[in-house]
C-alpha cells in the first residue's frame, strides 16, 4: 500500500519539482548570492536579479535531468554523510570532551573537506562518469606525494 508522502513525493516528481524547479532555485539563489557579495555588476538588485534569472534557465537548460540526478544523488548522499557527523559529534559530546575545540582544529577540517570531495566524486556517477582504479590510484598518489611536500615545507 502507498502512504501519502510517496503520492506527493511521485506527483512533484511527474510535474518536474525535483528535474525544473529545485535546480532553477539553487541556480538562480548561487548566482544571485555571489553577484551580490562580489558587486561584479554594481550593486543594483534589479540587475543582478535579471542575470541570475536568465544565468539559471541556461543553466537547468543546459544541465537537463542529468543535472537534477547530480543534485539529487548529491544532496541526498550529503544529508547521509551529514547524519553519520551528526553522530560523531554526539558520541564526542558524551565522552566529555570539549565539542567546540575537538572540531576546530585544522585535521578535522581537513578530513571534512575530504568527504564532501568524495561525496562529490561519487555524485558524478549520475552523469555516468566512471571513475577506475587507476584513477583513484592516480589521486591517491597525488595526495600521498602533497602530503609530503606540505609535511617537508611546513615551517
Amino acid at each position: 500500500m502507498t502512504g501519502p508522502f510517496e503520492v506527493m513525493i511521485h506527483n512533484l516528481s511527474q510535474l518536474g519539482v525535483f528535474g525544473f524547479l529545485l535546480p532553477w532555485i539553487f541556480i538562480f539563489v548561487v548566482m544571485y548570492a555571489l553577484l551580490l557579495k562580489s558587486k561584479a555588476l554594481g550593486e543594483d538588485h534589479k540587475i543582478i536579479g535579471v542575470i541570475s534569472i536568465v544565468v539559471a534557465f541556461f543553466v537547468v537548460a543546459f544541465g537537463g535531468p542529468a543535472m537534477a540526478k547530480f543534485f539529487t544523488n548529491f544532496f541526498g548522499t550529503m544529508a547521509l554523510v551529514l547524519a553519520g557527523v551528526l553522530g560523531i559529534i554526539l558520541v564526542v559530546g558524551l565522552t566529555g570532551a570539549d565539542v567546540s575545540k575537538t572540531l576546530n582544529t585544522k585535521s578535522v577540517l581537513a578530513v571534512l573537506a575530504g568527504i564532501v570531495v568524495v561525496v562529490f566524486v561519487i555524485s558524478l556517477g549520475a552523469y555516468g562518469v566512471n571513475i577506475g582504479s587507476t584513477i583513484v590510484s592516480l589521486v591517491f598518489i597525488l595526495a600521498l606525494l602533497a602530503l609530503a611536500v606540505m609535511f617537508i615545507t611546513k615551517s
